[in-house]
C-alpha cells in the first residue's frame, strides 16, 4: 500500500482547524511563562538541533579522528574484494556492482575500502572524502563505518578478572 498523492487538507473545517492553532498557542503561552518563573526547564539541547543548524550531524565524542578511520579501513583491490567474499559466501558481489557514492561503476582494478559494519565497499577517494567530512556512518545505510567497542563488555570483563 502507498500513500496517496492527494492532499486532504480541506477536510477539516476552518473554524476547527482554528481552535486547535489557538490551543496550541495557548500551550506555548502557558509553557513559556512557566519558563520564565523557573517553574520549568525548557528541553532545549543546541547538539539535538545542530542538524537542523548547520545541515549536518556532529559526529559522537567518541568518534576516532579520520585517519584512525582509514587505517581501520584499509583499501584493496576490487578484485580482491569479491575472490574474497567467493570463498566465505555462495553469493558474492554481483560482477556489475556500482560506488554509491559517485555511482559509477566499481572495475576490477579500482581500489576499494571495505566497511566494517555493513560490509558495503566504495571507491577509496569516495569514501576517504565522506570520513574527512566527519562522517561516522556508511553513506548508504548508516551503520556505523566500524564496530562500535561495547563498555558493558569491558568493564563486565574488569570485574571477572579483578
Amino acid at each position: 500500500m502507498t500513500f496517496p498523492l492527494v492532499c486532504y487538507c480541506d477536510a477539516v473545517p476552518r473554524p476547527v482547524a482554528a481552535v486547535f492553532r489557538f490551543l496550541h498557542a495557548v500551550a506555548l503561552a502557558f509553557v513559556l511563562v512557566l519558563c520564565f518563573l523557573g517553574l520549568y526547564e525548557f528541553p532545549y539541547n543546541p547538539e539535538d538541533h545542530a542538524p537542523l543548524i548547520n545541515g549536518r550531524r556532529r559526529p559522537p565524542r567518541d568518534a576516532p579522528p579520520p585517519d584512525a578511520l582509514k587505517r581501520r579501513l584499509p583499501p584493496v583491490e576490487f578484485t580482491e574484494l569479491i575472490t574474497q567474499l567467493a570463498r566465505r559466501q555462495k553469493n558474492p558481489l554481483p560482477a556489475a556492482a556500482t560506488c554509491r557514492v559517485c555511482l559509477e561503476g566499481l572495475e576490477a582494478r579500482d581500489e576499494v575500502r571495505r566497511l566494517g559494519n555493513c560490509a558495503h565497499a566504495f571507491h577509496t577517494r569516495c569514501i576517504d572524502r565522506w570520513i574527512d567530512m566527519g562522517e561516522v556512518t556508511c553513506p548508504l545505510c548508516r551503520a556505523n563505518l566500524l564496530p562500535r567497542r561495547r563498555a558493558g563488555l569491558l568493564l563486565g570483563r574488569a570485574r571477572l578478572g579483578g
